[in-house]
């Protein structure tokens, strides 16, 4: 009787890290079921206000394959998602300033940083970097992030590039740090759609 219990007891023990097992994987998908019903997915066609560092607003539509952003129609633009504190996303910075110094108004880049800085903090990487771009406080476009993540399949690598068309179309989204420099995307780009260099206006620099 008594060998009986030990080995029921042994039984017993053997079956408890599997009881523990599979009451784990339960929790687990119950409470990634309730994320997924607490945050909806958001549809194709959205609205979006980024506010910059610099304070100022953008307006952005997004449709499929469209990001038509109001205040800047007409231009080409950069859309990325960076971090001051992120290597590759340093190297990109003086090349940022060189284009947007050198075509003025035919290019634009509006760049979110990720890394969860202050506002403050933004402001004084700004300075200590000269950017003459516009910088937006990622943690107050986090629905934005999220839209890139679904729409997109954006698996959250920066830097990210977004280069949009002058009619707000999405010719480029290209994640990760590249071979090839800012400068070859623009140029390439620009090239399919018209066949020529980056149209200069008057005052640009044509070097």
């Amino acid at each position: 009787m008594e060998t009986n219990l030990i080995k029921q007891k042994q039984k017993n023990t053997q079956y408890k890290p599997l009881i523990i097992s599979i009451i784990m994987l339960i929790i687990i998908g119950i409470y990634f079921l309730s994320q997924s019903k607490s945050t909806p997915p958001l549809s194709t066609n959205q609205n979006f206000i980024f506010k910059t560092i610099q304070s100022k607003q953008f307006h952005i539509k997004a449709t499929k394959n469209h990001f038509n952003i109001e205040e800047l129609k007409g231009k080409i633009v950069f859309l990325k998602v960076f971090g001051w504190n992120c290597k590759y996303c340093q190297k990109e910075i003086p090349e940022l300033i060189k284009l947007k110094n050198k075509f003025k108004t035919a290019f634009d880049t509006v760049a979110i940083e990720l890394q969860h800085h202050s506002d403050t903090q933004n402001l004084d990487f700004i300075k200590k970097y000269n950017i003459n771009y516009n910088i937006i406080n990622g943690d107050k476009q986090k629905k934005f992030l999220e839209y890139l993540k679904q729409e997109y399949k954006w698996n959250g690598v920066i830097p990210l590039t977004i280069v949009i068309d002058y009619t707000g179309k999405i010719l480029a989204f290209e994640v990760g740090y590249k071979s090839y420099s800012l400068t070859t995307l623009l140029q390439t780009t620009l090239k399919e759609l018209t066949s020529v260099a980056l149209p200069t206006k008057e005052g640009e620099d044509k070097k």
